[in-house]
């Protein structure tokens, strides 16, 4: 048997036939965008006037039918075989996210119609929706046949597995677009803001057949023969050739799923284990306080368990590297990563596999998983160990590479692992701070703030923000304080300078005008000073307000140079430093404090800045003077010499 191409209109794939998606196949990821790109092209076409016969055109999906008994045993309850066979199964080697989209919007109607999938189907024309059934994801294909609105309301679900997330972002988003996009696109048809209208159009559309008049939805149906013997991801591949393709770990699950590893019993591993020890990492990864403990601030990909498999490709090339080339090795390897259309590290799997056979074969597959595991469960540890976690995360950030680190650990002696490893890191920090220069005789910090200090200054604060964290731990006797790399992600934290001295000149009146009512307000003057200065205001003077008011608050004009030493600078998210702008220490100091008190969170050393613990000698916590900026430097030195070189 050939293979064929066909148009199906998606009305008539509505049979009750089953699409099943192999384990290579990644995970439902349609955004919001890609899921409204789609609802507008649709209801744009439904709206159009159409001639007879023509139909909105999706990406072509390339399926292969499934016959075979032996294999429909593996994926169905043998009951039921006979009656899935009359409705037809077919693998989906590409399309699973198209035909996941519009089985959520399909839902979608059902919830709003308050019919079940079977009693809206026989009213319809005797049509009955599809099944999508996952090869290692059998809850996800229950969570999709039980998704509706009152499940989701209230934070009901519980997204320990991320196709639930992407799932159930995707069903809500079909009901916000069509509530807003939907109804605008359908008065500027001229055909009203009925919500009811929209929904009824589009299912309408979605249930044409080929032959219906007013248009339908058809896609490019590209079927393989059955008895074609090609490896099912080298076609995945060869058809996506210029499209988006899989990512190495998508590729490599396929690998370690392929029945024939399993063939010969359970003797080392069985693939249940491997699937569902896959998804639990998959889930810990998609979580954001343990992927920002591994990468740095802006970092992500598209499949965050490729990360896994990165680190145990260039471990297995460390191993037998010395390490002090460690750094060329590594950049050598990046760069060899960074042309995907190589899929080195599947091919790497790939040639570890190949030619192995029954015993053997198993025996491959399951001390290759086992590597996995041993390397997540390194990382797993690291984060439920605050100490260690809060140092690998600064070197994450500063940018180093954890491979070099697991592959030093793995090195170590068992009997004085946790200080010697938690000396080794601090080593590594030291490294990332080796051009911060110090003045050791004077206890001071030399290094000035500027464009092309910025990345070691930015290190340096972030670095007393965790030896400060560990500090805390140390002193408590406990693991409690870990720092929330998530939100150093999330919140685009910088620099801040704390001296409100600003040169920067305030240019309109405006501006002028809601500086002096800010200060004014903060500084809460007696009766004759408020009389004084708005007098000057009332005269237009606004600038001369300006100088009065600093100097009432005691504030400073300091030399560029104490403005840029670390006596100035501290860790600030940027929402928070837009907010204040040149204001004076004590407004700056109430936008902070309300800032924690609404739930911001605000690093501890800049916390510490605004209420001055780091001064014994407690001065005017409404101002910032010279005084303030050389103790701070102080403290700051004090906390951060453990990892500064002495240059």
């Amino acid at each position: 048997m050939n293979n064929s191409i066909k148009h199906f209109a998606i009305g008539d794939l509505l049979d009750g036939r089953y699409f099943y998606i192999p384990a290579y196949q990644r995970g439902y990821r349609w955004t919001e965008k890609q899921v409204g790109d789609l609802l507008k092209d649709l209801l744009t076409f439904a709206n159009s006037e159409k001639e007879d016969g023509d139909f909105y055109s999706l990406q072509p999906i390339i399926a292969r039918p499934i016959t075979d008994n032996s294999i429909l045993q593996e994926i169905f309850d043998e009951n039921i075989i006979e009656s899935v066979k009359k409705k037809g199964v077919w693998e989906i080697i590409d399309g699973q996210q198209r035909l996941t989209t519009l089985y959520l919007i399909y839902k979608y109607f059902l919830d709003q119609k308050g019919w079940d999938t079977e009693a809206l189907f026989n009213e319809e024309d005797g049509k009955i929706l599809y099944n999508i059934i996952y090869a290692t994801r059998e809850e996800s294909s229950v969570f999709l046949e039980n998704m509706s609105m009152e499940g989701l309301n209230g934070d009901k679900i519980s997204y320990e597995n991320v196709d639930y997330y992407f799932m159930s972002k995707a069903f809500q988003y079909v009901d916000t677009w069509i509530k807003e996009e939907g109804k605008e696109i359908n008065i500027r048809y001229k055909l009203g803001g009925s919500l009811g209208k929209v929904r009824d159009t589009l299912f309408t559309l979605l249930n044409g057949s080929t032959d219906t008049k007013d248009g339908s939805v058809q896609v490019l149906w590209y079927e393989l023969a059955e008895s074609r013997k090609q490896n099912a991801i080298e076609e995945f591949q060869k058809i996506n050739t210029g499209k988006i393709r899989l990512t190495d770990a998508e590729l490599i699950k396929g690998l370690f799923l392929l029945k024939r590893n399993f063939d010969n019993g359970t003797k080392y591993i069985m693939q249940s284990q491997i699937a569902l020890e896959w998804e639990f990492i998959e889930n810990t990864l998609h979580a954001d306080n343990f992927w920002y403990f591994l990468q740095r601030k802006g970092t992500d990909i598209p499949n965050r368990i490729d990360f896994i498999f990165s680190l145990i490709y260039k471990i297995d090339k460390l191993e037998n590297t010395p390490e002090d080339k460690w750094k060329d090795k590594i950049e050598e390897i990046d760069k060899q990563l960074q042309d995907k259309r190589e899929s080195t590290i599947f091919r790497y799997y790939d040639i570890r596999f190949e030619g192995n056979s029954g015993d053997e074969l198993q025996k491959e597959v399951s001390a290759s998983w086992e590597e996995v595991m041993s390397v997540f469960r390194t990382l797993d540890d690291w984060y439920s160990t605050p100490e260690l976690y809060n140092l690998i995360g600064l070197l994450s950030q500063c940018g180093e590479d954890l491979s070099r680190i697991i592959v030093h650990f793995n090195k170590m002696p068992e009997e004085s692992l946790r200080e010697d490893f938690k000396s080794y890191l601090v080593e590594r920090v030291r490294h990332y701070l080796s051009n911060i220069e110090v003045d050791v005789k004077n206890g001071r910090i030399d290094t000035q703030y500027s464009s092309a200090n910025r990345k070691r200054i930015y290190n340096l604060l972030l670095t007393l923000n965790i030896h400060h964290l560990n500090e805390q731990n140390i002193k408590s006797s406990s693991d409690t304080y870990k720092f929330p790399f998530d939100l150093l992600n999330n919140q685009d934290w910088d620099i801040e300078h704390i001296d409100s001295y600003s040169t920067n000149k305030l240019k309109s009146e405006k501006e002028k005008l809601e500086w002096i009512y800010t200060a004014l307000a903060d500084l809460k003057l007696d009766d004759e000073k408020k009389q004084n200065i708005d007098a000057i205001i009332a005269e237009t003077k606004y600038d001369d307000a300006i100088l009065l008011l600093k100097e009432i608050a005691g504030e400073e004009a300091v030399d560029e140079e104490l403005k840029n030493s670390i006596g100035n600078l501290a860790l600030l998210d940027s929402k928070t430093n837009r907010s204040y702008g040149n204001s004076l220490f004590c407004t700056k100091r109430r936008i902070i404090i309300d800032s924690i008190t609404n739930g911001v969170f605000i690093p501890i050393a800049t916390q510490y800045v605004f209420a001055k613990f780091f001064d014994p000698t407690g001065t005017n916590r409404s101002q910032w003077s010279t005084h303030d900026m050389e103790e701070y430097h102080k403290y700051v030195y004090d906390n951060v010499k453990l990892y500064l070189k002495n240059n």
